[in-house]
């Protein structure tokens, strides 16, 4: 059960401990650019922000403190949510480090995890290189299934892999999907549009209902495939498809509201591949139409060897929706979401897939991908400026907005909003939550409850580019 700060003596006693983990546990990130230093540094980092975050809420939301209040989450509340996330950050940076050492892993962990690293810093650089986040350091480790842990106060993206990948780099694939999701976030939970764009968006006359609820309601997981097959190719759609033959076939046509639907996802990497060959190098284009084709073929026979059912129910909904009419819509919507924000990637040269040709071949084309990514030194978090600036270096696309003060989130709003709290201006409801979430960061795992807003207008794939461009540091920072 969780614990309260109903007593106040106790409550300073787990904040404090809490920031004083983080810190004593940071201070071996002297030295130069290495995987443990990085992990090191973003508990320093951590340390500052949540000693900030605590003292934020405690400021403004005490009794006789200036913030407008909201009698749904009180200060108790926010302080449990908040030390949550610390503790939860904690625990995922110490994994980082622990399963790097000897004494705590074995060598094909080990191995693993320096293949993942590059796996994970390689997907990330389409999106930098087209400006959808700024350059951010990658990091992996072990737990039970994989996902990707949001990190408002460092720029650094921390991916959890399968165990079983040290057996299986097929399962490695999955970094694509979760760098994916970073991605998603980075360009659509974004407080900088508070004033202009965020009033437009209010003001704006609802868009057409183009999509029903259901599928938009798959939005991140479907933009989070797309980006798996943009970056890994064909290899990623077979994983896929071998992932969800391991469920029962009744999930096929199970709908939880969140992710697409068993039985049509498939169809979103196959969609994209089409969308690669046709925009993308004539030297791509033969291989990835027949993958897809193949893939297609396969997928079909698999459903109908299963027996899957033809109609299904979505989430909330009474009336059933056919595959058919359901897969036609899903293949709409990622061919639209191709044509905006995510264009650039489809049509990209410089990118060279994991792999490109149908299965069988495209998991060896992987295996040879990732024996050929060698051992360059990978990106890594340092300090500068008398370690007053976290920042990213070795990473090989030159960019805007890979570095911060420590202990800020280099959103402009997000920190200004921050500092004048501490100073004891009067905030809003939504302001001191705007800073609470930190960008989306406590709404993972023991979580606050309360959902960021996104101030991207509706349909914001449809834009050239993001609505919100990557966020740059309020302060100009001394390098």
């Amino acid at each position: 059960m969780p614990t309260t700060f109903s007593h106040p003596d106790r409550a300073d006693g787990r904040v404090n401990a809490l920031v004083q983990l983080a810190a004593e546990l940071g201070q071996g990130g002297g030295g130069s650019p290495s995987r443990r230093r990085t992990a090191r540094l973003a508990l320093r980092c951590l340390a500052v922000f949540a000693r900030k975050q605590f003292d934020f809420l405690r400021t403004g939301l005490q009794p006789g403190g200036s913030f407008e209040a909201d009698a749904r989450f009180p200060l108790s509340y926010l302080l449990e949510a908040t030390a949550r996330q610390v503790a939860f950050d904690t625990d995922v940076l110490l994994r980082t480090l622990g399963q790097r050492e000897a004494a705590a892993s074995i060598l094909p962990m080990r191995t693993t995890l320096d293949l993942a690293d590059r796996l994970a810093s390689n997907a990330i650089l389409p999106a930098v290189r087209h400006g959808l986040v700024a350059p951010t350091v990658m990091l992996t480790y072990f737990q039970k299934s994989p996902t990707i842990r949001l990190l408002p106060y460092v720029p650094l993206g921390v991916i959890g892999i399968d165990f079983s990948a040290s057996g299986d780099s097929s399962r490695l694939l999955a970094i694509a999907h979760e760098t994916g999701h970073h991605v998603y976030r980075q360009i659509t939970v974004n407080y900088t549009a508070h004033l202009d764009a965020q009033v437009a968006t209010m003001a704006a006359a609802p868009a057409p209902n183009t999509w029903p609820t259901w599928l938009l309601a798959w939005e991140e997981e479907i933009f989070a495939d797309i980006y798996a097959a943009l970056v890994a190719g064909p290899a990623a759609a077979l994983a896929l498809q071998e992932i969800i033959l391991t469920g029962p076939t009744a999930a096929l046509t199970e709908d939880d509201g969140d992710h697409p639907l068993d039985a049509l996802r498939p169809q979103i990497m196959h969609t994209t591949l089409r969308v690669m060959a046709t925009r993308g190098p004539d030297s791509r284009r033969a291989a990835l139409l027949s993958a897809a084709a193949a893939l297609d073929a396969q997928w079909q026979a698999q459903l109908a060897a299963r027996g899957a059912p033809d109609v299904f129910t979505p989430a909330g909904a009474d009336a059933p929706v056919t595959l058919a009419a359901a897969g036609e819509l899903l293949v709409a919507l990622v061919t639209e979401m191709l044509g905006g924000a995510l264009a650039p990637l489809a049509a990209d040269a410089a990118h060279a897939p994991w792999s490109t040709d149908a299965p069988p071949t495209c998991l060896a084309q992987f295996d040879d991908f990732c024996f050929g990514l060698g051992e360059a030194s990978l990106p890594e978090l340092t300090l500068r400026n008398s370690d007053q600036v976290v920042a990213v270096t070795r990473f090989p696309v030159k960019a805007k907005g890979d570095a911060r003060t420590v202990g800020e989130t280099g959103d402009a709003y997000l920190d200004e909003r921050r500092d004048a709290g501490l100073s004891g201006a009067a905030l809003t409801a939504a302001e001191w939550k705007a800073v609470f979430l930190a960008g989306d960061w406590t709404t993972q795992e023991g979580g606050s409850g309360i959902k960021p807003p996104v101030f991207n207008p509706t349909y914001w794939w449809l834009t050239p580019m993001p609505a919100t461009r990557p966020v740059q540091p309020v302060r100009p920072v001394r390098r």
